[in-house]
């Protein structure tokens, strides 16, 4: 049975998500049972854009705060690195503007953006043989996924899964939408499948501050009040689903990975640490978001490739300098 744990986390105060997050990690047997000690780490937050903390549309400085501290104290890695690949903006504003990168500049963690990608083969595949990855990510020597809660109005809601997606470096995401068409579900397969060739080593959920509607970035705020963590991020996603009161026969990710054979979707087979579902329901549900497709017109593809190169290699240096 896969294993989901769950601890209340009432607001971000950084004594408490700290006593949380060391919690999780004891629910899931300790970071020493998932990580190797002495190796480099990479961190995979949910960086969709550059958004303040409070707007829950990326993981929270908080947690990631307490996830550096909790994974020196247990597992003393050589080094700790940050990365991710925005969908909209550049990575510096980004990690500026959440308060991701003041944390790593406190933690001395390393800020990287996943801009180059390499070719990984997918031998279990169904969807492609083969995905380009980024360098970073494809050569981790262990990767942490730090997902945030979230409806998505073209996979229903993002979770472990889909975060993981930020793997695809670039405009890469873009290209995959375009390439996705009308066949709705070429792009869940391709996601979980990217997922399952990454391998994080665990997951930690940050739903403390959830979004509700039109997520992932332009929904509302909402207090769920909990953390969440689990080595199987199919079933962390399908617990979460639970607790936030939505439909796991609408998430997309959830579908895709019971036709690949991955992961954990059946409720009855998941071990749950910690608070109890029943005490973690939210109450009322999460407001569903208006689904919208998911692939998107060439001419919108080729006006976001441009608009980001130019963000990246004009208006960023631009701003370092200044």
């Amino acid at each position: 049975m896969s294993r989901v744990a769950i601890v209340r986390c009432e607001d971000y105060d950084s004594g408490r998500v700290e006593e949380s997050v060391n919690r999780l990690l004891d629910l899931m047997g300790g970071a020493v049972a998932h990580l190797p000690p002495g190796k480099h780490l990479l961190l995979k937050p949910n960086l969709l854009k550059g958004a303040p903390p409070g707007s829950a549309v990326t993981t929270h400085p908080a947690v990631l705060r307490a996830v550096i501290r909790a994974l020196r104290a247990s597992v003393r890695p050589t080094s700790i690195s940050v990365g991710d690949s925005p969908a909209w903006g550049s990575f510096g504003s980004a990690m500026r503007t959440s308060g991701l990168a003041a944390v790593c500049a406190e933690e001395n963690a390393a800020p990287t953006p996943f801009t180059r990608a390499v070719k990984v083969p997918n031998t279990e595949g169904t969807v492609f043989r083969h995905f380009h990855i980024a360098r970073e990510a494809a050569s981790a020597e262990a990767l942490i996924n730090l997902p945030k809660l979230k409806t998505h109005s073209q996979m229903y809601m993002t979770g472990a899964v889909k975060n993981l997606f930020g793997c695809v470096a670039g405009k890469r995401k873009a290209w995959w939408h375009f390439k996705a068409g009308n066949y709705q579900e070429y792009f869940p397969l391709m996601i979980a499948e990217t997922a399952r060739l990454v391998g994080p080593r665990f997951s930690i959920l940050d739903a403390v501050l959830a979004m509700e509607g039109q997520g992932p970035g332009a929904g509302r705020p909402r207090r769920m009040g909990l953390l969440m963590a689990s080595a199987d991020p199919v079933a962390l996603d399908r617990v979460a689903c639970e607790a936030a009161g939505l439909d796991p026969g609408r998430l997309r990710t959830l579908a895709a990975a019971e036709e690949i054979g991955w992961g954990q979707t059946d409720l009855s087979k998941i071990e749950i640490a910690g608070l109890p579902l029943k005490e973690a329901r939210l109450t009322p549900p999460l407001r569903e978001p208006k689904m919208a497709p998911v692939g998107f017109s060439l001419p919108r593809v080729v006006k976001s490739t441009l608009k980001q190169q130019w963000l990246v290699r004009v208006k960023e240096p631009a701003g370092r300098a200044s």
